[in-house]
């Protein structure tokens, strides 16, 4: 093969992959270019609340950055917010369900560790046991069953999500940070005094029951 051909068989592949590289970096720059609408709120809607249509608002943001957020208001519309939101906040799903808080119910805080917590975060329905430590062994009483857990704060304070830690602005605390210390449960009226009592006591223990 002449040096001429080979001179020329290069350009031509030069050009051709030239045309790839640049193609593809425009392909990437448009995907980037991408938007869809998501959903994310005006206002705080604390836990347990029915979601109004005020309270939330749709706007368009990267479609990179949003194809894991509710797209629709009507999703979530109605329903009620398994954990507080704040303002601003974009709407994860998972983070609504349909009941919102049932009429006649209190919210009842009880003291809670890593064991005794069950690790619930709020939308998960537990029993309530009342632990007695005898002389000879712990036993454990029924005290409340099919309690829905409204809220599952840290030692920080902080509500524990139950949507994974992956999404956007989401913090990986350090090992245990992340565990229940108090929980918010929606209880009878008439119940709530027994279980405020024992909780008082430190004597509740959590069993999941959904």
């Amino acid at each position: 093969m002449s040096k001429k051909v080979v001179i020329i068989v290069s350009l031509i592949l030069a050009i051709f992959f030239t045309f790839a590289v640049v193609r593809s970096v425009n392909v990437k720059y448009a995907d980037l270019k991408k938007t869809v609408d998501v959903v994310k709120t005006t206002q705080f809607i604390p836990a347990g609340s029915e979601i109004r249509a005020e309270q939330v608002e749709t706007v368009k943001i990267t479609e990179v950055v949003g194809r894991d957020l509710v797209h629709s208001s009507d999703e979530v519309i109605g329903k009620a917010a398994k954990v507080g939101m704040i303002e601003g906040q974009y709407i994860f799903p998972g983070t609504a369900e349909n009941t919102a808080r049932r009429q006649g119910m209190v919210e009842v805080h009880v003291p809670v560790d890593i064991s005794s917590s069950a690790c619930v975060t709020a939308g998960d329905v537990v029993d309530v046991l009342l632990t007695d430590k005898g002389q000879t062994a712990v036993t454990a009483i029924p005290l409340y069953q099919g309690a829905r857990v409204m809220h599952s704060f840290d030692q920080n304070g902080s509500e524990i999500s139950p949507v994974e830690n992956k999404h956007i602005g989401s913090m990986t605390g350090p090992p245990g940070s992340r565990a229940p210390v108090s929980v918010g449960l929606e209880v009878s009226r008439e119940a709530a005094a027994s279980i405020a009592q024992a909780a008082s006591k430190k004597s509740i223990y959590l069993v999941k029951s959904n």
